[in-house]
């Protein structure tokens, strides 16, 4: 039983970190072990998205060239320009989840390899703030 609780636990948190925790410390679990799970997770589904993203990316844009992206295409350059590689791939795991936050990083920066690396220091710092966080308010409370 305590297998399929890590199991579901590393699927949720490759998806969201904000829904992962929680449920990790629903299931009382260590903080430690909440977050090496998480991280697994995270990173697992954020090196798949960098995998297979570029190659959809590519595939669209060839398909329908960069009138398809249209109006939001300078909406996300002015994204990349105010934060930058560093803050995007910082940013975006924490807010859209490790999946969802490559996927918008992708479309977004050229240099998608210092976004991957960028994305895991992200889901390392963002997992354990918010399993820090969590385990202070079951705490004190």
């Amino acid at each position: 039983m305590i297998f399929l609780h890590l199991l579901i636990l590393f699927c949720v948190g490759s998806f969201g970190l904000w829904m992962a925790v929680p449920l990790g410390l629903l299931y009382a679990f260590s903080p430690w072990l909440i977050i090496i799970i998480i991280i697994l997770g995270a990173t697992t589904s954020t090196i798949l998205i960098y995998i297979f993203g570029n190659r959809i990316k590519k595939h669209v844009l060839s398909k329908h060239g960069e009138r398809y992206l249209g109006r939001s295409k300078a909406k996300m350059y002015s994204y990349q320009n105010r934060y930058g590689v560093i803050g995007l791939g910082l940013l975006l795991p924490g807010v859209f989840g490790p999946m969802l936050g490559m996927a918008i990083g992708i479309a977004i920066v050229t240099n998608t390899r210092r976004l991957l690396i960028w994305s895991l220091i992200g889901n390392v710092l963002w997992t354990v703030l918010l399993v820090g966080i969590g385990t202070l308010g079951i705490t004190i409370f």
